[in-house]
């Protein structure tokens, strides 16, 4: 069994409600904010997540698993149930300066430690590889967070979350479908196509200095991939990976 990462500070938060459904998603968030001042802010608009890991890796827990938290709002991802994933879920903040937006925000200290967070979490609760989401991916529409430098890749090589491979493409070729396949909601497809650029094709993502503006804009209205070609051919890879992905049984969940 996966040895519990050392949580540095307790710091519960009274924002909750008793879990009534099974854990089945993990979701990642970031703030500008270091974790003493996004347990402060989290508690003024009366939200809450579990965890909140600081750039210097130290892990601080807001609130027991065994509680629903209030953080991802209203939210879906692959036909699931009801208009929030926060009965169902599991929420992690991160401190990012600049919202993700550079692989250099998510200091080697905070991704050690988020890996060690996720295996245990995902040993202990049952959760699988490809529930492991940004909030972006859960609500295009409205987030922008993790951010386009969170290192997925880093997760996959960790053996965390699933990876596509080019040469393994989905034969599905529409665009919706993919994304649907994925598990994205589709309602408003500018939304979805960029919250998955964010997460699987980081390039098509601008870099906002504006950091309020891309809080208040989680997406551009008129975004159309540049390079059109290379958009859907990733597509169809995430997509292949994410289907395939369902069928196995990962690692952890072999161990007894």
């Amino acid at each position: 069994m996966p040895i519990k990462p050392q949580i540095k500070h307790i710091h519960h938060l009274p924002h909750f409600r008793e879990r009534t459904e099974e854990i089945k998603y993990i979701i990642i968030h970031c703030s500008r904010s270091n974790p003493e001042k996004q347990l402060k802010n989290l508690h003024k608009l009366e939200l809450s997540a579990h965890y909140i890991i600081g750039q210097n890796g130290e892990i601080t827990e807001a609130l027991e698993p065994k509680k629903v938290a209030y953080h991802a709002g209203i939210s879906s991802w692959h036909g699931s149930q009801g208009k929030s994933l926060n009965g169902s879920s599991i929420g992690i903040e991160l401190e990012a300066p600049d919202m993700g937006q550079s692989k250099k925000t998510y200091k080697p200290a905070l991704r050690h430690s988020l890996c060690n967070l996720l295996i245990y979490l995902c040993y202990k609760y049952k959760v699988r590889p490809e529930n492991i989401l940004a909030h972006s991916d859960i609500a295009p529409q409205r987030k922008p967070d993790p951010g386009k430098g969170f290192p997925w890749k880093y997760l996959y090589q960790n053996g965390i979350t699933p990876w596509y491979h080019l040469y393994c493409l989905h034969q599905e070729t529409d665009e919706v479908k993919l994304l649907n396949i994925i598990g994205y909601n589709t309602e408003v497809l500018t939304a979805a196509r960029y919250a998955f650029c964010r997460r699987w094709l980081p390039e098509e993502v601008k870099t906002e200095r504006n950091i309020k503006y891309m809080l208040d804009n989680p997406y551009p209205k008129d975004f159309v991939p540049k390079d059109e070609k290379r958009y859907f051919k990733r597509l169809r890879a995430v997509a292949f990976a994410m289907e395939k992905c369902r069928t196995q049984t990962p690692w952890y969940l072999t161990k007894k």
